[in-house]
């Protein structure tokens, strides 16, 4: 049990600071693109910027899954990648259907899983409303 927490912390951290570094520098690279922009219509500025940041977004879900496959792969969860892909999904976005189960000794990396999802699903939450706010204040 001990280790399970200790593993799922440590993953946890790794995965909302990369969240966050990367986020960091989506907003550079967004503000250049609106620069670069800057003389193109409202329309074409305001699409660029919200489908770089819902890739970005994309990149960050991805690179997470990935990050806890990877980790019930080393630790010996699972052996094929594609089912360790699948929990880690299901349990990431709290679906949590419960036909693949982990064992015994580790099932806490499952709602520690669910928390990390949580917790970049919010971060995702406020990089949209922040990128959407500035939006609508260029085009007051």
């Amino acid at each position: 049990m001990i280790k399970a927490l200790f593993v799922g912390s440590v993953v946890i951290v790794i995965t909302m600071l990369a969240a966050a570094m990367l986020f960091e520098i989506a907003g550079r690279a967004l503000r250049r693109v609106d620069a670069a922009l800057e003389r193109k219509s409202r329309a074409l500025q305001t699409l660029a910027v919200l489908v770089i940041a819902l890739f970005w977004i994309l990149l960050v879900l991805t690179l997470s899954i990935w990050g806890w496959a990877g980790v019930f792969m080393y630790i010996g969860l699972f052996d094929r990648l594609e089912t360790a892909l699948y929990f880690a999904i299901v349990s990431f976005t709290t679906v949590g259907y419960g036909d693949v189960v982990i064992d015994e000794n580790w099932r806490l990396l499952a709602g520690m899983t669910a928390t990390n999802g949580l917790l970049v699903f919010g971060l995702f939450t406020a990089f949209l409303v922040e990128i959407l706010d500035v939006v609508r204040f260029r085009q007051r």
